[in-house]
């Protein structure tokens, strides 16, 4: 079943972290950080499937250069040098297309901002979900310009500015903003899935917006991942294992509902008068929106079903799930 995650935060160095660090973390690569003279050495890390730097540009753009300007650009403390957003990539489409499709996503970041994007695909974990395709797409939080053939960072891109800088530039909150850019994702995957002629999609709203009944889970960072990883339950992975079976459930509870739940022909009850088939015409309408969309319920029932199973026989046999 194809998973919807969209999210973004800044990369600042209130957190003590570093854009050459990220960088270099997220690439899978050894950067050495001339503003504190640190090297992160991250050759060893596995599951980097690709990685590439996306801009506007007709030059070739150093990963350690890049990000090194970026921090001698910020003379703050608490200065935000990079944006990072994550997107998890379909299961359902082939190295190739996942590949293409972030890199689509993340020159339209480009486009939109006028900035240069760092993008790092991950494999899944060895200890994890065995669908978890996801991509690290790391942004300048300055605009970026082209003097000669040197890059240069200039003004914060729209995205980086206050709330009330916005309001006088009429651009509207930040968070309108993410979620424009939340919508685009949706929509970017959506048509890729259909390219590939895939029947499934992600919708970029709540499950509340969407009323289909289901539960949120928590985000797991990286501490709960580990110690996921290790066997040990924390309060966020026993949340997240809890609302999964709920959820499993009530997509059973739909499907089953949906099957036992008699089909009305069309035009099985004539219309006395033009208002009774106004009438008429819109439940139709409505019934057979329903009918598509506890269909698509049924379906995903039906792969948790097979999921579980799945799991339970690798636990029965002493295995580990990944």
């Amino acid at each position: 079943m194809a998973i919807y995650h969209c999210s973004t935060k800044a990369i600042s160095r209130t957190s003590g972290r570093s854009a050459v660090a990220s960088s270099a973390y997220r690439a899978g690569e050894k950067l050495v950080d001339d503003r504190t003279g640190l090297t992160h050495d991250f050759t060893k890390k596995e599951g980097v499937a690709h990685s590439e730097i996306i801009s506007n540009f007709d030059v070739k753009i150093d990963r350690s250069e890049l990000w090194n300007m970026a921090e001698q650009a910020e003379n703050r403390k608490d200065a935000r040098t990079a944006r990072e957003w994550v997107i998890a990539l379909p299961d359902e489409l082939d190295k190739q297309q996942r590949q293409d499709l972030a890199k689509e996503f993340a020159q339209k970041l480009v486009d939109k901002y006028g900035v240069i994007a760092d993008m790092a695909i991950h494999e899944p974990s060895k200890h994890g979900s065995d669908k978890n395709h996801h991509a690290h797409i790391m942004l300048t939080t300055r605009q970026a310009m082209l003097d000669g053939d040197k890059v240069k960072l200039t003004n914060k891109a729209d995205i980086e500015l206050s709330n009330a800088k916005r309001a006088k530039l009429e651009l509207g909150t930040t968070q309108d903003e993410i979620k424009e850019v939340r919508e685009l994702w949706a929509n970017l995957a959506n048509r890729a899935l259909e390219r590939a002629g895939k029947e499934q999609r992600i919708d970029h709203r709540s499950y509340d917006e969407q009323g289909n009944g289901l539960k949120a889970q928590w985000h797991e960072n990286n501490a709960v991942t580990e110690l996921r990883r290790q066997g040990i339950v924390t309060a966020v992975s026993k949340h997240n294992d809890e609302v999964k079976a709920y959820n499993a459930k009530e997509l059973e509870r739909q499907a089953e509902k949906q099957e036992r739940q008699p089909v009305q022909a069309q035009g099985e009850v004539k219309p006395t008068n033009r208002l009774d088939g106004l009438l008429q015409q819109r439940d139709t309408q409505l019934t057979a929106q329903e009918q598509a969309r506890q269909e698509q319920l049924r379906r995903q029932a039906e792969q948790q079903r097979a999921e579980r199973a799945s799991r339970q026989s690798s636990r029965d046999s002493g295995g580990m799930e990944r």
